[in-house]
C-alpha cells in the first residue's frame, strides 16, 4: 500500500471498530475522511437469491472522471471494466465473509500507453451493530512512473503482469 490517504483510513477503520469485530458505519464522519473523498466508493451489501451484489450509494469525484456514466445507484458488476471485474468483485466477496478489510492491486495498460497500478483498498462496516458486513467503502487509488495517464484509460486497458 503506497497511498497515504488509503493508510489512514486502515487506521481509522481499526480505531472505529475498537473490540468490536465490524465498526459502525454511522461513526464515520466527514472530517475523519474528508482528505481522501476523491478516491472513495461507498457501497451497500444487497443478499439476493444468486449471491451477493454491490449497490453504489455514494463516490468521489474521481469516478466522475473516469466513468462517462452515472454510477450511485447501479451494481459493480454492472460497471466497472470488464479487464478487473471479476477480480474486484472476488475481493468484495472476501471482505463480507471475512469482515476483514482487503487491499489489493491490479496493473493496467492501455495499447502502449503508461502501466497504471490500480489500487483497492476495501473496508467492511456495519450499520445495524451485528456481525453482517453491511457496508464497503472502496478507495482507489491510481499511480503510473510514466509521465500521467488519462483516467478514463482504465475503462479499456488490460490487466498485464507488474
Amino acid at each position: 500500500m503506497r497511498c497515504i490517504e488509503q493508510i489512514a483510513l486502515l487506521k481509522l477503520w481499526e480505531r472505529l471498530r475498537s473490540k468490536r469485530e465490524l465498526p459502525q458505519f454511522e461513526a464515520l464522519v466527514p472530517d475523519d475522511v474528508s482528505r481522501a473523498i476523491d478516491k472513495l466508493s461507498f457501497s451497500e451489501v444487497v443478499r439476493t437469491e444468486d449471491g451477493l451484489r454491490f449497490c453504489i450509494i455514494r463516490n468521489g469525484a474521481q469516478f466522475d472522471r473516469i466513468y462517462p456514466q452515472r454510477r450511485v445507484g447501479k451494481f459493480l458488476d454492472e460497471v466497472l471494466p470488464q479487464a478487473f471485474k471479476d477480480q474486484a468483485l472476488l475481493f468484495h466477496q472476501k471482505v463480507v465473509a471475512t469482515r476483514q478489510p482487503s487491499f489489493s492491486f491490479s496493473m493496467l495498460r492501455k495499447d502502449e500507453g503508461p502501466l497504471v497500478r490500480y489500487e483497492r483498498l476495501l473496508l467492511p462496516f456495519t450499520c445495524d451493530g451485528g456481525q453482517d458486513v453491511e457496508r464497503i467503502i472502496g478507495a482507489i487509488t491510481l499511480f503510473t512512473e510514466d509521465n500521467g495517464f488519462d483516467a478514463k484509460d482504465i475503462l479499456t486497458g488490460r490487466v498485464v503482469d507488474p
